[in-house]
């Protein structure tokens, strides 16, 4: 079985909950295991976190997010990240994407350390509700993707990205929250 590649995958800049959306989808249905793929929101309760070898910093910088959204693979024993907004490879095996990634976190003042929801991407992929509001007045209309909103199956609960990005609330979608040094353990 063989990774997406980045440059063939649904893109729109900004959007990276659809995107990883669409990327789960397409992994699924290309046969990968959903119980190797997980869907990883990364933010915090002050909503800024530091990331390191984003696209959209200059090289070299870090790039304050309010919360940035990846897919995690197993494939072969071997943890890999997907993150179409990295400079990294793509895929990255998951302890490089990590080292890569995020500043020493206990360096940190705590409103910049990066939190985690990892969800099933089976789940994510049947409650995940955006409406594109967190964007109204941040991007213009012609920015926005240029498919329909993402809706769960009729009679599906709804989660919204308010939801996963809420490190504090309890959901009922088989989603762990955990601070992003723990991904690293395992």
């Amino acid at each position: 079985m063989q990774f997406p590649q980045r440059d063939r995958i649904r893109y729109t800049p900004l959007f990276c909950e659809e995107n990883i959306w669409w990327l789960a989808r397409s992994m699924l249905d290309e046969g990968f295991d959903p119980a190797g793929l997980r869907v990883l929101y990364l933010s915090n309760a002050w909503q800024s976190i530091l990331l390191a070898n984003q696209r959209a910093a200059a090289q070299g910088r870090l790039v304050i997010w309010d919360y940035h959204v990846v897919l995690q693979a197993r494939l072969d024993h071997i943890e890999y990240m997907f993150d179409p907004d990295t400079r990294l490879d793509f895929p990255e095996p998951l302890a490089n994407y990590l080292r890569q990634t995020f500043p020493a976190q206990a360096e940190l003042p705590a409103r910049m350390r990066t939190w985690v929801r990892s969800i099933p991407a089976a789940s994510y992929l049947g409650h995940f509700r955006s409406d594109r509001r967190h964007m109204l007045g941040r991007v213009p209309l012609s920015a926005y993707p240029d498919y329909p909103i993402i809706m769960p199956p009729v009679g599906a609960r709804c989660i919204d990205l308010s939801d996963y990005r809420d490190m504090h609330k309890a959901l009922a979608d088989g989603s762990v929250v955990q601070p992003v040094d723990a991904l690293a353990r395992g």
